[in-house]
């Protein structure tokens, strides 16, 4: 029985030996499948790792300057911003010796000018009136329409005037008199802005201008039913 036994292994085995060399699936072509086994997981990998590329966002910049249109285009916007400043800087230096040369023409008013007294007996001249507004003196502008008025009261016979008297002094004379509320709001804006020293702009002036003309032409109109130094 063993050596029947031994006989069979060694029968067994030349046989595996000989299916190995099987013209079935030869030994060549075995070994190619295992190359291809071998390299197809590197393929799969260079497949994962190719990304596709970004989309080029970015504006090329980089002109070629040999090319002539490319430098007529700069040279004609250099000289477009060149003569675009040269005009901002003479506007300026324009409005600049503008300024100047008319603050050479304006005459201030020396406050010493302002005799009141004076003025309310003789009246406030156009041309001193003027001289203030050209200068932009409106707080004296307004002063001089002040003393005009005074001057216009007193000559209507409405009030008396004293230096010594006190704008209050004026309203109570005008007690019972048509313009007695208007002239309450000149003498409003006349202390605010002479003695409140308030700034005063030329529309502001105007505004104030148009209530002395208002009150000039009140009292004007009134003068003929009131008899001097009533």
């Amino acid at each position: 029985m063993i050596v029947l036994f031994c006989l069979l292994l060694i029968s067994g085995g030349h046989t595996l030996a000989q299916n190995d060399k099987s013209p079935v699936f030869p030994e060549k072509r075995h070994q190619e499948l295992m190359e291809e086994i071998s390299f197809l997981p590197e393929d799969e990998e260079e497949k994962e790792e190719e990304e596709p590329p970004e989309p080029d966002w970015d504006f090329n910049w980089d002109f070629n300057l040999s090319n002539t249109t490319t430098i007529i285009i700069f040279s004609i916007l250099i000289a477009a911003l060149g003569f675009l400043i040269y005009r901002m800087l003479g506007d300026v230096n324009m409005r600049k010796r503008t300024r100047e040369e008319g603050d050479e023409d304006q005459e201030f008013i020396d406050l010493e000018d302002l005799e009141e007294e004076k003025l309310v007996a003789t009246g406030v001249s156009l041309s001193l009136l003027e001289r203030a507004e050209e200068a932009g003196q409106f707080d004296v502008a307004v002063r001089l329409l002040y003393i005009q008025l005074l001057k216009e009261l007193q000559d209507a016979g409405l009030i008396q005037y004293r230096r010594d008297y006190s704008n209050r002094d004026y309203q109570n004379q005008l007690l019972g008199k048509e313009v007695l509320t208007d002239f309450r709001e000149v003498t409003i804006d006349y202390e605010r802005y002479w003695y409140g020293k308030y700034a005063i702009e030329k529309l502001g002036y105007r505004l104030v201008q148009r209530k002395f003309n208002v009150l000039s032409s009140q009292i004007a109109s009134s003068s003929a039913k009131v008899s001097p130094h009533a």
